[in-house]
């Protein structure tokens, strides 16, 4: 008896430390957290794009970000600038890899309050043809405490007018689920994707934002089981990614 109060209570302890803090919202106030979020516009509207972060919890917390890039047109852009209101800070366009902004240190969010200051966007200088260049970075805001306390989404910043290519795939047809979650030496993950596609995948990443495990898909729908033993115990986020964009991510735990 005592041993299953234990196990019950670290369960409830486990899902309390990742407690999710924070949403990413976009300049309209809608929350874009896990999905795949489109900016478009000119060179200069692109240049001073802004998001709220919406701190969920009675305390007020200090809040970081770190961004990763996944694709642009050119080798050296587009590079992406940060910005806690006036302080400003860059991802570099040709680094790979996960990149730390200011070292981990942002701003202060106030306890159950919307911050306003944040702005993302790739330099202007970059965009050579506005027509056809884009760029795609993950953004990640985080508890400067507890990186662990995190939300993502995948934002991607197309130059010119909006495109309307029967092409474009929505977050709404791809579905995703993960169980068991705590996992422990094994994790499922059953999909559906509700349009043609050419490439996808299910890729698995820690809280710094490397690829632990990765899994292509040779079907629209169905279930891939994942090993996950040799993983050490903590928080993971799964994601699918079909014809090269992110379009959901998920969190899952494993003890």
């Amino acid at each position: 008896m005592i041993k299953k109060i234990l196990f019950i209570a670290s369960l409830f302890c486990a899902g309390f430390v990742s407690a999710q803090s924070f949403q990413l919202l976009d300049y309209n106030g809608d929350d874009i957290s896990g999905t795949t979020h489109y900016e478009y516009g000119d060179a200069p509207a692109l240049d001073s794009t802004k998001f709220h972060i919406k701190n969920l919890t009675g305390t007020a917390k200090n809040v970081a970000v770190k961004v990763e890039k996944v694709y642009n047109n050119y080798t050296l852009c587009v590079n992406l600038a940060v910005c806690f209101g006036v302080d400003c800070y860059s991802g570099g366009g040709g680094v790979s890899g996960v990149q730390i902004i200011n070292n981990s240190s942002g701003d202060a969010v106030a306890a159950n309050s919307i911050y306003t200051k944040l702005k993302v966007s790739p330099q202007t200088w970059c965009w050579n043809n506005c027509a056809a260049d884009s760029a795609e970075w993950i953004v990640t805001i985080y508890d400067e405490t507890n990186p662990s306390d995190d939300v993502t989404a995948t934002i991607i910043w197309r130059c010119g007018v909006a495109p309307v290519s029967v092409n474009e795939i929505s977050n709404d047809v791809v579905k995703l689920n993960a169980f068991p979650n705590p996992a422990i030496s094994s994790l499922t993950i059953s999909y559906l994707i509700e349009t043609n596609f050419d490439d996808a995948v299910i890729d698995v990443y820690d809280v710094l934002g490397q690829k632990m495990i990765s899994k292509g898909l040779n079907s629209s729908k169905g279930q891939v089981d994942l090993n996950v033993e040799t993983l050490n115990s903590g928080v993971y986020f799964y994601s699918i990614k079909v014809d090269g964009q992110i379009f959901k991510t998920e969190r899952v735990i494993v003890k």
